[in-house]
């Protein structure tokens, strides 16, 4: 467990870095649409098990956070992954040699 002044400094930190307040005051004041018409934004949708669905409500009602801004973290975090095992494994050299990158992007591991 962390410490009051810990607990504190990562508080303020993380908030500071992830720059939390500004995306979900759109969400919270419906600007979401009109982002979402000038083409910065897309629709991602997704048929989850019920109880998945229930456990991220749950988090992010707890994290007093939107559900579109934990679904776009969590995705930038698989895309990243997903990015890293692709390269570890050569998968971008062999489309590269094959010349059959369907369309793929090859990009860097830690970039969206």
């Amino acid at each position: 467990m962390r410490s009051p002044l810990d607990a504190l400094v990562t508080e303020k930190a993380l908030h500071l870095i992830s720059g939390s307040g500004n995306a979900d005051l759109a969400d919270h004041l419906g600007l979401t649409d009109q982002v979402e018409t000038s083409g910065q934004i897309k629709n991602v949708c997704a048929k989850v098990a019920t109880e998945l669905a229930e456990e991220i409500d749950s988090i992010v009602n707890l994290l007093g956070i939107s559900k579109r801004r934990f679904l776009e973290a969590a995705m930038i975090e698989a895309v990243q992954k997903a990015k890293g095992i692709l390269d570890a494994e050569g998968v971008w050299e062999w489309l590269d040699e094959n010349k059959s990158g369907h369309g793929w992007c090859r990009g860097e591991a830690g970039e969206i």
